[in-house]
């Protein structure tokens, strides 16, 4: 992706967000339509013989394609909107021919303006990150096409479209994963992968038709519901359920399931007190949420026990009778791929079973996304939804819950309104970032013998922070030959410990490089730097508990997160004072109009007495009184005067001297979401 489709997926975006125009799907796309009519128009075009010219125009403009019945629809609706009984500004004929009349529309330019400002600024961060990483990338667009790859997946399921957006993006995931702790740049990320998912909707033409949906859980689903995945990961699966019970999904487990996650579950107790660098390079990992939620050894074993009665509490179906289906499975050419695939016959038997009761739900392949009835919901970020089971078009049996809801969020506003944007493009990006990271990471065997390695060589020479380090190096892939070092703990211990001082200190110095280089760019963006200087001095602590580092480097992020706060909202006050100001003006010239109307009435009927009475004066004082004695002229008087002196001359009184009329009055106005104040973290 270039830099243009990311102007464009940041301006869908805040089109959205101001929730002022869009009543439909394709409404969101109206504004962008109109710029292209309005450039068109100022670039000599003034007609055209067919569609295919507004829509080359867009796509080069926005780089997106907008397909010709949609873009046909749009363009039918501003017709509705902008051309009056007087005046044609656009003209679109039945054979596809247009006219464009005098037509200018400038009103996102200066949005743009500054979204292309950010995003040339997020692209040079990119650049500054990697340089002192020791990330090589080969274009530093990369860090766009990464924030939208969830796109090209929904993509494969709306539109069967076979596209890739790449493979490695390594660096790409590490730069969104350090800055989620930095709104300032966090909010832009978020942006642009939300406008990349709103995109959808000119892909996908959703029936609304309301039928009965099966949802089959997987193992990796039930580990996230119950808090032991990521936290975003627990999310997104109490969302789904949430969702899904909303609309009536049936939600169901095969036993098999529940007995294969409880097997996990104590496999992972029973190897409880040797783990430590297994938690740190996987954020997916059972003993990660341990360490985040204080979890000991027996606290999971009691998770697992009550494994059955926790499914029941979230009123999920359990499908008990699942023998005949198993013996089926094994006939199956499904069964024969996942033995190649899964880490026992077991595990493959399961995924199989899973399969095949998909495949008799549906009774049939399916090749739209909104004609299939059942689905197998698993929520690893290793696990693609559309692997090997996306065969000449047809849907998967699979999906990621992630994926799932975000095509729900597109095509049922009921949904929309269900899952906030903000918490929408978190649960997206911490699952790209998990799925790339975790994707050429060692095998689990690997990692946790090489854990067992530093206990048994290392534990004394090694601290805790330096483990971190090596583990930081393992999940950003730049520690490759896992193999070799768990080799050499076994022949030369010394050169073991040696090696992995050599690699604490290799992470230790991209840390203190990154922190020096980034801090002067953010000082050129306006981001205060105090808390950077902080965060040097965690990288010179050597002797320090690895419980009290962590702690307050928590903090600290937490004070520079409220510190960074501080300043937008700052921004946002100015903002909003201006936009009062234009808001009270505009509510006190209403009133200046019904004062100036009530004057020219006055004056109006003063020169009509004067010239009935040939402008003597006298004359005029002595017809006025005449007029007085007329019921009807007295009463309009009477009305006038007491309009101006009772209501309009005490209604401006009121808006200018009353203080807390004037409160009142900004108190009942909506603020737009971008002037709001946002909210501090809790420290």
């Amino acid at each position: 992706m270039n830099k243009e489709r990311a102007i464009t997926y940041s301006l869908l975006s805040h089109i959205r967000n101001t929730g002022t125009i869009a009543k439909g799907p394709i409404d969101i796309f109206i504004p962008l339509i109109k710029r292209t009519l309005s450039k068109m128009n100022k670039e000599g075009v003034f007609k055209g013989e067919s569609l295919l010219e507004i829509k080359k125009a867009s796509d080069e403009l926005y780089q997106i394609d907008f397909p010709i019945p949609v873009l046909k629809k749009i363009l039918e609706e501003i017709c509705k909107e902008i051309n009056t009984e007087e005046t044609k500004h656009f003209i679109l004929y039945k054979d596809g021919a247009f006219s464009i009349n005098q037509y200018s529309f400038t009103d996102y330019d200066d949005i743009v303006d500054l979204q292309t400002t950010e995003i040339t600024e997020l692209e040079e961060l990119f650049n500054n990150f990697c340089e002192t990483s020791e990330l090589k990338i080969k274009n530093s667009e990369s860090i766009f096409k990464f924030i939208e790859k969830n796109k090209f997946t929904l993509s494969k399921y709306i539109s069967h479209s076979k596209e890739s957006n790449g493979q490695n993006y390594t660096a790409e995931a590490q730069f969104v994963d350090f800055f989620k702790k930095i709104p300032q740049i966090y909010e832009r990320i978020k942006s642009i992968y939300i406008g990349s998912i709103i995109a959808g909707y000119i892909e996908y033409n959703s029936e609304g038709a309301k039928r009965e949906i099966i949802l089959l859980l997987d193992t990796n689903f039930i580990v996230g519901l119950i808090d032991l995945n990521t936290p975003e990961s627990t999310h997104t699966c109490r969302t789904l359920i949430k969702i899904a019970k909303q609309q009536d999904f049936k939600i169901r487990i095969l036993i098999d399931t529940i007995e294969e996650t409880k097997n996990l579950l104590q496999a992972k107790a029973d190897y409880f007190d040797k783990s430590f660098l297994q938690k740190k390079v996987n954020q997916e990992d059972v003993y990660n949420a341990c360490d985040r939620r204080k979890i000991n050894k027996t606290d999971l074993e009691r998770i697992a026990d009550n494994l059955e009665q926790t499914i029941n509490d979230f009123k999920i179906n359990v499908l008990h009778s699942t023998d005949k289906l198993k013996k089926e499975a094994k006939f199956t050419e499904v069964y024969q791929i996942f033995k190649k695939v899964r880490r026992s016959e077991k595990s493959a038997l399961h995924d199989s079973t899973a399969i095949l009761y998909i495949t008799k739900q549906r009774k049939k392949r399916i090749k739209d996304f909104d004609k299939v009835n059942a689905w197998f919901v698993n929520n690893s970020a290793s696990v693609q939804g559309d692997s090997i089971f996306l065969k000449n078009g047809y849907q998967p049996e699979t999906i990621k819950a992630g994926d799932l809801l975000n095509i729900l969020w597109l095509s049922n506003p009921q949904v929309n309104e269900s899952i906030k944007s903000d918490d929408l493009a978190d649960i997206g990006l911490t699952s790209v970032i998990s799925s790339t990271l975790n994707k050429n990471l060692p095998k689990s065997q690997i990692i946790r013998e090489l854990d067992d390695n530093i206990h048994k060589y290392a534990k004394e020479e090694i601290s805790d922070t330096d483990v971190i380090r090596v583990a930081t190096r393992i999940t950003n892939n730049q520690l490759k030959n896992i193999e070799e070092l768990n080799q050499l703990a076994i022949d030369d211990k010394t050169e073991f410990v040696r090696r992995l001082e050599e690699e604490a200190k290799k992470q230790k110095q991209i840390e203190e490089s990154r922190i020096e280089k980034l801090e002067k760019i953010f000082k050129s963006i306006s981001i205060r730097t105090d808390e950077l200087e902080k965060t040097k001095n965690e990288f010179k602590e050597k002797s320090k508990n690895i419980d009290t580092i962590l702690k307050e480097k928590d903090n600290k992020e937490t004070h520079l997160e409220n510190r960074l706060l501080e300043e937008q909202n700052r921004n946002r006050e100015i903002l909003r004072d201006n936009w009062y100001s234009i808001k009270v003006r505009e509510w006190r010239r209403k009133t200046w109009i019904e004062f100036s109307i009530l004057l020219i009435l006055m004056f109006v009927g003063i020169l009509y007495i004067f010239y009935q009475s040939n402008w003597n004066f006298d004359n005029s004082i002595t017809l006025f009184k005449e007029l007085k004695g007329n019921v009807i002229f007295s009463s309009i008087l009477s009305i006038i005067l007491f309009i101006l002196n009772f209501l309009t001359l005490k209604t401006l009184y009121s808006k200018y001297r009353s203080y807390s009329n004037i409160v009142n009055f900004k108190k009942d106005l909506k603020v737009p979401e971008n002037m709001r104040e946002l909210k501090k973290a809790s420290t």
